[in-house]
């Protein structure tokens, strides 16, 4: 009895269902049934492995208040080998700072200027499969 009525005070059935219904709305979630299921490469995402030679181009995020927004510092450069999780860089605004990780691991190659204006597409690196 205690716990139907903590769930209809703090989190009633009909909210549940409407907060799982808008995550749903996002191509990215899966509830935890369906990650057990088919596992987290349910839905073809890529596992952002390079193949060996392969180039991928890294561009800046979208971060919701893209104003003026700069690279401030690189972790790592030219020729540097990263791997998945490393962090690369620094971008910030006057709002925020982040630390921006690698979702490949490979050679960097190229790498853009730090304190550049950065803009959503902006090329921030390449990086090389190895």
């Amino acid at each position: 009895m205690i716990k139907t009525l903590i769930r209809r005070l703090f989190f009633p059935e009909r909210k549940r269902n409407e907060i799982t219904n808008d995550l749903k709305s996002n191509p990215h979630f899966s509830i935890k049934d369906e990650i057990q299921k088919h596992g987290t490469n349910a839905e073809g995402v890529s596992d952002f492995i390079l193949e060996k030679g392969k180039v991928q181009s890294v561009f800046t995020p979208e971060l919701g208040n893209q104003k003026n927004l700069i690279l401030k510092k690189w972790h790592s450069k030219t020729g540097d080998i990263i791997k998945i999780g490393d962090v690369v860089c620094i971008i910030e605004n006057e709002n925020i700072t982040m630390e921006f990780e690698s979702v490949f691991s490979g050679r960097i190659l190229s790498t853009c200027k730090v304190n550049e204006k950065l803009t959503i597409a902006t090329e921030l690196f390449q990086i090389e499969g190895i």
